[in-house]
This record gives C-alpha cells, sequence and structure tokens, in this order.
C-alpha cells in the first residue's frame, strides 16, 4: 500500500525539456498486424472507457467486443487487448486508444519510459541473468527510447512494440529487472552534449560490426568494428543453413529481384570492416547479379523463418541445387553484444564497464552534465541521489530518530532507502503518482521529490519524519489494520503539536477516499480526516494500544464509538 504525503502547491522541476531524462510514450500496438476486431477484457476493478478526451469516464465491468467504430475511444486501467485471429494478446496497465483506419483498427497505449524499459527487459534479459548486464541492458534500451521519442510521428505514435524499434513483453515484471531499472532510472549514454545513438544485439559472432556499413548515415565513433572476445567465451553461435535454389527464386519474384536464370554460382563480393558480408554476387550463364547482404538475409528470413540466415558473418557456396550458409553471431552485430555483457558481468565487470566497452567515448548521465545515481549508506537508512547533499542527510538522521523516539521499534529497526528524485516526472515514474504529491513511501523505499519541490511547499525535516514514521507503522502492521488507522498515526505523530480539527467524513468515507482519492483536495482532507480520528482515540488511548490495533486491528467496540 502507497504512502503520500500532498502537495501544498504544485511546482514542476525539470531538466531540458529536448533531452529529458523520463518521458511518457505512446507505443504502436501490433504495429505488424492488420486489426480487424479486438476483445477488450478489464483485468480488475480500475479499468474504464471514454467517448471522447473530455467524456466522463465510465467503468468497464464485462470485456468489450470491437470491430466498427465511428470514432476514437479511450480506455484505462488494467487490460487485456486481444485481436482477432491467432495473435498473441497484451496484458497491461496504461492509457490506450483504438482508432479506425479504412477496415482495420489501430491501438495505441501510454506508458512512462521507465515501464517501457522494463518491458523491454522482460524480452531481452535471460531468466538468470547477472545484475550488472540486466543493469547495462535497461541503461541501453532507455537511452534508444529516449532517443528516438518520435520515430513513428508519421504513424501516430513514438515507438512500435517490435524489433524495428525494441522487442517487447508487457505485462508483470520480475523482481530482478525492477530492481535493475530502479537502480537506473533516468540514466542514459551521452556523446558530448547529445544522448548516444545505440544499438545491441544477441551476439556479434566476436566481432562488432561498423554501424556505417549498415547505415551509411550513422557513423559516431563509438559504433566502430571491434574484437569482442567476451561472446566467444560465452558462446561460439555457429550456425548452418541450407536455402534451395528453388526457395530463392520464389523469394526473388516474391522481392523483384532480377536474378540470373538458372543459378550456377554464388560469391561473397564485397565485406565490410567487420568481416562480415556487404554485397553478393549471383551468377549465371549469361550474367551476374549483384544483391545486398542485408536484403538477401531479410528476404528470406521473412519468407523462410526469422533464424533461416542468423547474420551477415558467414560464408556460402552453392553445393548441387542448395545454397549452404555456415556462419557466427545473431543479428546485426552493432553496439552491445547481450552475450558479451552477459559474459563480463560473470567476469565481475560493472554496467558502467560494459557499457564503456561496447560505446567507448560516451558517458553515463541523468542529463548530459549530470552524473549517475550516488548511493550513501549511513548505517540506519541509505540515501540515492545524483548529487550528495550534506542537507538532507542531516534533516534525514535528525527525523529518524525523531521517528524512532516517538514510535519505537518493536524488534530490528527497518533500513529504509531514500531516493531524491532529480525531476518532477522521474518521481511520478520511480513513485508511480502524480507528481502533486511530495513524497511516496513503499515497503522501505521513500521516493522524494526534488529539493527545491519539497521547499517550495514546507521544510525538509517534518516530511521525511511522517515518511519515517509510515515505514515503521508498515512495520508493525498487518493486514488487519486499517488504512485510516495508519494513515492517521503517521499524521498525528509528525503534527503532534498541530491544532485539532474534528473530521468532517464519517469512517466509512475515509477508508474509501483513502484507497482512491477522486482529487487532491479529497486526498488531503481524508488524511486531516483519519489523523483527527487518531487524536480523538488518542485520549482515551494509549500508543501501545494503538500499536496492538496495527497488529490484531481495531476492536468493534471501539469502532462503534467513531462517527
Amino acid at each position: 500500500m502507497k504512502r503520500l504525503l500532498l502537495l501544498i502547491s504544485l511546482f514542476t522541476a525539470t531538466t531540458s525539456a529536448q533531452q529529458p531524462s523520463a518521458a511518457t510514450l505512446t507505443l504502436g500496438l501490433f504495429s505488424t498486424h492488420v486489426i480487424h476486431s479486438l476483445v477488450v477484457t478489464p483485468l480488475d476493478a480500475s479499468a474504464w472507457q471514454q467517448a471522447c478526451p473530455t467524456c466522463p469516464r465510465i467503468a468497464l465491468p464485462a470485456p468489450l467486443n470491437l470491430k466498427h467504430i465511428d470514432h476514437p475511444m479511450h480506455l484505462g486501467g488494467s487490460l487485456r487487448i486481444q485481436p482477432g485471429g491467432a495473435i498473441s494478446p497484451v496484458e497491461a496497465a496504461g492509457l490506450y486508444t483504438i482508432t479506425a483506419a479504412s477496415d482495420s483498427l489501430h491501438i495505441t497505449l501510454q506508458l512512462p519510459s521507465e515501464r517501457y524499459v522494463a518491458a523491454v527487459l522482460s524480452a531481452e534479459a535471460a531468466p538468470d541473468e547477472p545484475t550488472a548486464s540486466v543493469e547495462a541492458l535497461a541503461i541501453a534500451a532507455r537511452t534508444f527510447a529516449l532517443a528516438n521519442l518520435h520515430r513513428h510521428k508519421a504513424d501516430g505514435y513514438d515507438l512500435c512494440d517490435n524489433t524495428h524499434c525494441q522487442a517487447l513483453r508487457l505485462g508483470a515484471t520480475r523482481p530482478a529487472i525492477a530492481q535493475a531499472v530502479r537502480n537506473t532510472a533516468g540514466i542514459t549514454l551521452w556523446s558530448s552534449t547529445h544522448r548516444a545513438s545505440i544499438y545491441y544485439a544477441q551476439h556479434c559472432g566476436g566481432i562488432a560490426e561498423n554501424a556505417s556499413d549498415l547505415w551509411p548515415r550513422e557513423r559516431a565513433p563509438y559504433l566502430n568494428a571491434h574484437a569482442d572476445p567476451y561472446c566467444l567465451r560465452r558462446s561460439l553461435a555457429v550456425w548452418r543453413s541450407d536455402i534451395s535454389l528453388a526457395d530463392l527464386v520464389h523469394i526473388a519474384s516474391e522481392q523483384h529481384w532480377d536474378l540470373p536464370t538458372p543459378i550456377t554460382g554464388i560469391r561473397i563480393s564485397q565485406h565490410t570492416a567487420s568481416g562480415r558480408a556487404k554485397l553478393l554476387e549471383i551468377s549465371g550463364p549469361a550474367r551476374t547479379a549483384t544483391i545486398s547482404a542485408t536484403s538477401l538475409r531479410f528476404g528470406i528470413n521473412r519468407s523462410l523463418g526469422w533464424n533461416r540466415i542468423r547474420s551477415d558473418l558467414y560464408n556460402v557456396m552453392l553445393a548441387g541445387s542448395m545454397l549452404q550458409f555456415t556462419g557466427r553471431g545473431y543479428g546485426h552485430g552493432v553496439g552491445l553484444c547481450q552475450f558479451g555483457a552477459l559474459q563480463m558481468a560473470l567476469e565481475h565487470h560493472s554496467a558502467a564497464e560494459i557499457l564503456a566497452f561496447y560505446f567507448p567515448t560516451t558517458h553515463l548521465g541523468l542529463t548530459p552534465s549530470s552524473g549517475v545515481w550516488h548511493t550513501e549508506n549511513t548505517g540506519n537508512f541509505t540515501l540515492r541521489t545524483v548529487t550528495p547533499n550534506l542537507e538532507l542527510t542531516r534533516a534525514a538522521q535528525v527525523a529518524w530518530q525523531k521517528a524512532l523516539t516517538a514510535l519505537p521499534s518493536t524488534g530490528e529497526n527497518p533500513h529504509p532507502t531514500l531516493t531524491l528524485a532529480p525531476t518532477t516526472e522521474l518521481f511520478r515514474q520511480l513513485s508511480s503518482s502524480p507528481g502533486y504529491l511530495l513524497a511516496v513511501t513503499r515497503g522501505n523505499q521513500i521516493t522524494l521529490q526534488p529539493l527545491p519541490v519539497i521547499k517550495q511547499n514546507g521544510p525538509l525535516e517534518p516530511l521525511l519524519l511522517h515518511e519515517f514514521l509510515h515505514i515503521l507503522i508498515e512495520s508493525q502492521s498487518t493486514d488487519q489494520a486499517s488504512l485510516w488507522l495508519r494513515e492517521g498515526l503517521a499524521e498525528a505523530l509528525a503534527n503532534i503539536h498541530s491544532a485539532y480539527i474534528p473530521p468532517t467524513h464519517s469512517l466509512t468515507a475515509i477508508e474509501e477516499t483513502l484507497k482512491g482519492p477522486s482529487s487532491l483536495a479529497a486526498s488531503q482532507q481524508a488524511h486531516r480526516d483519519a489523523s483527527a480520528i487518531v487524536r480523538t482515540l488518542g485520549q482515551t488511548y494509549s500508543i501501545a494500544i494503538m500499536r496492538q490495533w496495527l497488529h490484531y486491528g481495531v476492536p468493534p467496540a471501539v469502532l462503534k464509538t467513531l462517527p
């Protein structure tokens, strides 16, 4: 259950609008398919639909079948989107828009960039992958996403959901992936003052490819060909594939290639800097045709299966009626090699060292000039900031001692982690909460707005005291403890000298509002009311009794005395 402190006034801190460390992405779903029908199924009670952006939201309690729509539909909450036909569904929470174009349906999903990174890692990271290589991949995926925010602007969205952008697996996230995303939140690769243009492939075959050999305009110095001994120590990634001449002739007809007939030979006529095939000559009795290796690979794979030609690092020969390919590596080989990164992690290299090897001359940061997360363990708690801050450290130390004095732990003290977000947008994404909050606590994790935002709305120490009290309360609570009791106790103990104001709503109404406030004002009032009820109970019952309620729940006889 989240714990929060509300802003008195809204103040937004941002980095450069052109190069944010976090953003809301619009993702094109089922981008390689033509969708004629959909079934939208709510996965929980949060699901809703909306006829227009300004229309009221209506609950979506049952599956919705869509085939023909006259206007864009907006849906939200946790949903399952199942297209007609043998297409895998998508299950994810977010803001969906469904529009009609000709006889098909187009579906987009808005989601935070940090959740997008988690979806990429869910598709790309191995189940037992070491932390360092998962974190390196998280930074690479985030860099690609934020550097290509408008890649599909002409299609009405930012990024697609296939390998043209990055492979995705939406839905539940493994704890290890969630932690890797949080550990690297907002961090990307930079080249001077610009976000780096990066790529990654599954296995480079022992030598990274020169990006300009695949994409002539891509001439970044950190994307040059270089040897990679790490991936070969992990796997040689040797493959072989036989393609019949009959299949090649059929593919040539589909792709409108002008090949000689009959085909009597094939050879690689030009190699890239890394030794990969760049151009091939296909010869016949009367003439020879030239075709790019990339075109040949995509044409064969599109027709016969995407793993038939696994890379362009191969030799090829004609043996009777078959083309025989023998090669190494999987994918284009540009940039980070996932097999190599995993091996580097197993050899105890950090994420920063992995990225420095694959993208030399780049540097890590949340902005071009800022650093990465700095972790300080004080013994009582851990602070995560982009820049160490003595004021925050001292205020947190005082607040922690005050929290322990007000509500001593009954066992071993919890060890909180405080993360000071450098921007309001990154705070929203790290906390999964609105930007009008000052702080959010979940478990032992406290996420804070940037210090200028906090100071705009009041002193720092009382806010930290409030959040530390929540951690202590949660460490002593069970599911029997009502939300109004936990929230009210933290509010009351943190503001013990403030004037008493009677509650304005019933206990049932307060509990419901705390679970799902309709507005900032409603949430603020519910917190004040919960505090008032706890303070009223405090006139009769000791703090020791209330701590028992955190474990066993408030007795029915006591509840009957409340409004």
